[in-house]
């Protein structure tokens, strides 16, 4: 068990590739200030009706909030539920977003417990990926409910399989012609896109209008998708819409935004945060980071920023 370990992080190491060689950036990045340290968590299981589906939420709110406040909902990645990227949910709720993390039945933890055979099974059914934009816009008509969320104000953020998620509900068409945006979904941060060959359709991504953030790790492979960083950048090169960016991070794997603990964290969290404020907050300094393209460092790593 050993040896296979280390043959597969021999493997994974071996597949990182290089920044982007740019010219330097100009603007520091600085982490943004909590405007609420302490965070509220709380559980639920939603019932939709019209799919006779559970859809299971965990969310985040800055304590003590006295406005309705802007959404954000969290998909995961294939094997991964509600309580995956806690990190994550708390930061941004620190900023003052209401994040609520979806479970996508189907795709979720309870699958992979049964053994990776049925996750692999899984990934292969196009029941499971319709399903999850599904689930996220099932949960933003549960938000309207509620007097405390801005849904018109709305962000979808996910890594992985949940990447495709955040691109299906801003707009991405498939090779079928269908879509599944959703408007309410002003921003998308979609990390760690997988490849998914013949899924989405030649200029699939120049649908979407809405400010995008791709974010990818230099050695942000995944085995079950047969997918290398250069794979990574394919949403982002092929689109020729504007607002849509690219921010790269050195040493950076695929499986560091999902674990329970990494050191990387605060850094994903500061940075999909800075994201998320430059256009729901209208943060101009948040933005004139991800404007600066180049290379420079964030947090002590070696980022690269490129934009459309």
């Amino acid at each position: 068990m050993r040896l296979a370990a280390a043959l597969l992080a021999l493997l994974l190491g071996a597949c990182c590739s290089s920044l982007p060689k740019l010219s330097p950036k100009h603007v520091a990045f600085v982490a943004p200030a909590a405007a609420s340290p302490e965070v509220t968590e709380s559980r639920a299981v939603w019932h939709d009706a019209a799919r006779n589906r559970d859809v299971p939420v965990t969310i985040y709110a800055p304590a003590g909030a006295l406005s309705r406040l802007p959404v954000v909902v969290f998909s995961h990645g294939i094997g991964e539920d509600r309580d995956s990227y806690a990190y994550l949910g708390r930061a941004l709720a620190q900023q003052g977003f209401l994040t609520v993390h979806v479970t996508h039945a189907g795709t979720d933890r309870a699958v992979l417990k049964r053994g990776y055979r049925f996750l692999y099974r899984a990934v292969k059914e196009k029941a499971n990926w319709v399903a999850r934009p599904l689930d996220v816009s099932f949960v933003l008509d549960e938000l309207e409910k509620r007097g405390d969320a801005d849904v018109e104000h709305a962000a979808i953020v996910g890594h992985s399989a949940g990447a495709f998620t955040a691109f299906a509900l801003a707009g991405m068409r498939t090779a079928t012609g269908e879509t599944m945006v959703d408007p309410r979904i002003k921003v998308a941060v979609p990390i760690s896109m997988p490849r998914l060959d013949g899924v989405v359709a030649p200029g699939g991504y120049d649908a979407i209008t809405i400010p995008v953030l791709n974010l990818t790790g230099t050695c942000d492979t995944s085995l079950i998708y047969r997918t290398f960083p250069k794979h990574r950048r394919i949403p982002f090169e092929s689109t020729h819409a504007q607002r849509q960016y690219l921010v790269t991070l050195e040493g950076v794997n695929h499986d560091m935004f999902s674990a329970r603990e990494d050191l990387h964290h605060p850094l994903f969290a500061a940075i999909v945060a800075s994201f998320l404020r430059a256009w729901m907050f209208e943060d101009a300094h948040a933005r004139a980071w991800f404007d600066d393209t180049g290379s420079g460092e964030a947090m002590g790593v070696r980022v690269s920023v490129e934009r459309k």
